[in-house]
């Protein structure tokens, strides 16, 4: 269980678990808790601490052969390490080791004042021995948000303190806590989310600048384009993310999954019916918008397996730079398998489906294209699954929610709409019938100029008519016509034959449809559901409750604080571990190597009298400033 609302000043796990355990002393036959984990708002202090242990990092790699690196004489050190010349801080972006260690000295400063104050608690995850008695606890705290808002609705024996209405979820697995970004306020995440996805829309007009002037080129040239830019945009949807705060990695992918399809369905779909003249729809000119279809469609079906199988930038660094590493730690991170992301992947198969419904209607054979597209996106997944990547977090559903509930909707209703305008667009050329029969100026042989390029000879008799020009472009239309609907036709200017106007009016009505289905969807999922959560209890268990025990799994985690750092092959701990006795929970394990070396909280500078050691052989007089610095986590034998 994770509480979302702990008061302030909450920082001990014996009052959290003795809360638990009465309230469900009644409810159930085993209420023991196993784990408690507080998570305080110290991010700030974290993120110096960790910066300071990136930072010294850097300088013991900088450090030339027969030099030893002392913490203790930094300065010493730093005046052993040559200064890089300025060709390669400028190629190789080599730090000067001077502007490093005055970077380390900043950090410590903070550090030094941050660790002088008293942080809250502001998560707290509480693991029981069984599922029953999660679930029982569930039932009994379970609130709505109009009563946690207003800390009322509640018996006071299911108020913490006597005081408290708790707010409490299932979390995530341990694995996907982003622990340095759980304590952010919401302020703040929103103030990022917003400037990353103007920052997104802006990118997407310059990538569909760039589809505009390589179709000028030629269609094999877009679809090259295309293929480029779906290529690079979960690298540049990953940087921007970074500016982003999310406190679970299921938030971080599903921000990348949303950002990433975006990306892809405008650049792949929209962008080529957009720059694309709509004469040219479907003629036989060598820039058609189905030429460029057919050649979009096989890029993307040979980019994924090429570059699964050629992996060339793990083959890199596994075949070139780990052999060639100067030591062990360097050495092995070239060897830890590239990071995937199931966002990505989703959004690879969206790309394919959206583009596949989008252009239903004129290039039909696009299903073919699509059932061999997600054939070999899942057997390339499948091997670079086996083969290349690392193992991820064990994120939550978010990702497949997003996928259900609004972009395989969204699909679908591109299908309808779009379907509709391309039928009601037949046969794209603009001109219509008359009955006025041509001149005689006009009768014989001509030469004419097709839209190819391509010289041709046009014979004309006196029983020809003239033609005109007629927009069959609804789209465009002012104002516009939807649905698309043959009775839109404007006067005198109709072009629908009537098994045309028929099939145009199926479509339209059918788009109406989807509309009205995706539109309740969406509802019901932003709307209903956030009112059903305001105003109701909302908590319902899935599935059987097993009674296989917490403490009888053995590959079994906890929550346990931790960040990753670049640099590091093991997560930097960040909390008090004096009270875990099976180090096991902790989920991974340097051998050889105590978990004191890679916890950052003994990286406090020991001159400064605010000091804090937590383990058991240190001074017992320390934990109490130990409760309001860093994270703290207890455990309790059954």
């Amino acid at each position: 269980i994770e509480v979302l609302n702990p008061p302030p000043d909450a920082c001990d796990p014996e009052e959290w678990k003795t809360f638990f355990e009465t309230i469900l002393e009644s409810e159930c036959t085993d209420n023991h808790v196993v784990l408690c984990s507080i998570a305080l708002n110290n991010q700030e202090l974290i993120h110096h601490l960790a910066e300071c242990r990136r930072l010294l990092l850097k300088l013991e790699l900088m450090t030339p052969l027969g030099v030893k690196f002392d913490k203790e004489n930094i300065d010493d050190v730093v005046n052993e390490i040559p200064i890089p010349p300025l060709w390669k801080r400028i190629l190789c972006c080599a730090s000067d080791p001077n502007k490093i260690l005055s970077k380390i000295k900043f950090h410590e400063e903070q550090i030094k004042e941050l660790s002088k104050a008293d942080f809250d608690a502001r998560k707290v995850f509480i693991t029981f021995e069984t599922e029953q008695a999660q679930r029982k606890a569930f039932e009994l705290l379970d609130a709505s948000g109009w009563e946690i808002m207003h800390n009322r609705g509640k018996d006071d024996r299911y108020r913490f303190r006597g005081e408290t209405v708790l707010s409490v979820i299932e979390p995530d697995e341990p694995s996907a806590v982003r622990w340095q970004e759980l304590n952010t306020p919401r302020k703040e995440r929103i103030c990022g989310a917003l400037i990353t996805t103007l920052i997104s829309f802006g990118l997407i007009g310059g990538a569909g600048c760039l589809v505009y002037l390589a179709r000028k080129l030629a269609t094999a040239w877009q679809a090259v384009t295309i293929a480029a830019i779906n290529i690079v945009t979960p690298l540049v949807c990953k940087i921007l993310t970074k500016y982003e705060s999310h406190a679970r990695d299921g938030d971080l992918q599903a921000s990348i999954y949303i950002k990433t399809t975006v990306f892809r369905w405008v650049i792949t779909a929209l962008a080529p019916a957009i720059v694309t003249p709509f004469a040219d729809t479907a003629s036989n000119a060598d820039k058609s918008l189905l030429d460029g279809v057919r050649a979009i469609f096989i890029a993307e079906i040979w980019r994924v397996p090429l570059l699964a199988i050629l992996d060339i930038i793990g083959n890199f660094r596994r075949h070139f730079l780990g052999p060639r590493a100067p030591d062990q730690r360097r050495m092995n991170l070239h060897f830890q398998g590239a990071h995937y992301n199931l966002g990505e992947r989703y959004t690879e198969m969206t790309k394919i489906l959206f583009y596949t419904f989008f252009y239903a209607v004129l290039f039909p054979t696009g299903f073919f294209y699509a059932f061999a597209g997600l054939v070999v996106l899942y057997w390339s997944d499948k091997f670079s699954l086996l083969r290349h990547w690392k193992q991820g977090p064990a994120i939550g559903d978010q990702i497949s929610e997003l996928s259900r509930s609004y972009f395989f909707g969204l699909a679908l209703l591109a299908y309808g709409i779009f379907g509709s305008y391309h039928w009601a667009g037949f046969p794209f050329d603009n001109s219509c019938v008359t009955t006025e029969v041509i001149s005689e100026e006009y009768i014989g042989t001509h030469n004419a100029i097709t839209a190819g390029d391509e010289e041709v000879k046009i014979t004309l008799s006196a029983d020809n008519v003239n033609m005109k020009f007629c927009s069959q472009d609804m789209m465009r239309f002012s104002p516009i016509a939807f649905p698309a609907l043959s009775r839109y036709q404007k006067e005198g200017e109709e072009y629908m034959t009537l098994e045309q106007e028929r099939i145009v009016n199926l479509y339209g009505w059918l788009s109406i449809a989807i509309l009205a289905v995706v539109a309740v969807i969406f509802l019901r999922r932003l709307v209903f559901n956030g009112l059903r959560n305001l105003f109701c209890h909302t908590y319902k268990p899935r599935g059987e409750a097993t009674d296989i025990g917490f403490s009888e799994v053995r590959e079994i985690f906890g929550y346990i604080p931790s960040i990753q750092v670049r640099g590091f092959q093991y997560p930097l701990l960040t909390c008090d571990l004096s009270g875990l006795k099976h180090t096991g929970l902790i989920g991974w394990k340097d051998p050889g190597v105590p978990y004191s070396e890679h916890n950052i909280i003994y990286d406090l500078p020991k001159a400064d009298e605010t000091l804090v050691t937590c383990e058991e052989e240190k001074s017992e007089s320390a934990e109490g400033d130990c409760t309001k610095l860093f994270s703290i986590v207890k455990e309790w034998a059954d």
